[in-house]
């Protein structure tokens, strides 16, 4: 069996995949922070609403690269166990990098596999960053919600600082 896309294409793919499950340990180590601290409303929406999402934009991935007869690969993620404390800005601020790094990954995809004649994969990657544009967007606000309310007070008003994610 050939697979259906460059070399190129194939290794920027399973990198793709690997910073989709390594978020997912870094926002659960966010996550895990958040909810040590007693800022239980935050953890639940970090947790259930982005770091669940990781695997399913994993599968994403892996489905893409199975159908176009490459066979995905787990590379190594890291492990993540930072104390956050209480500093919301922080905190959000990995998120937002995370994110962004996920975008900024997927944009080297597009750029490769258009050079490379890879239709079905820039398809997918220019896809894939309309998917993730309103998880960035999510953490902007945050971002900007974290300089201007008390931990305290994000924590009980979360939702109301929530506008862009399911």
């Amino acid at each position: 069996m050939i697979m259906r896309m460059s070399l190129e294409s194939y290794d920027k793919m399973n990198i793709l995949l690997q910073r989709c499950f390594n978020a997912n340990a870094v926002f659960d180590n966010l996550a895990y922070n958040l909810d040590y601290h007693y800022f239980n409303n935050i953890a639940k929406m970090v947790h259930l609403k982005v770091a669940h999402l990781m695997p399913e934009w994993a599968d994403l991935i892996s489905d893409k690269m199975l159908e176009l007869s490459a066979r995905p690969i787990r590379l190594q993620i890291g492990g993540y166990q930072e104390d956050y404390s209480n500093d919301l800005f922080k905190i959000f601020n990995v998120l937002f990098e995370t994110l962004s790094e996920i975008r900024e990954k997927t944009r080297e995809l597009i750029e490769s596999s258009d050079l490379d004649g890879d239709d079905e994969v820039r398809i997918f990657a220019e896809n894939f960053l309309d998917i993730m544009s309103p998880y960035i967007k999510q953490a902007e606000e945050w971002l900007n919600a974290s300089q201007s309310l008390t931990a305290a007070e994000f924590n009980i008003h979360i939702q109301d600082y929530t506008h862009f994610i399911r």
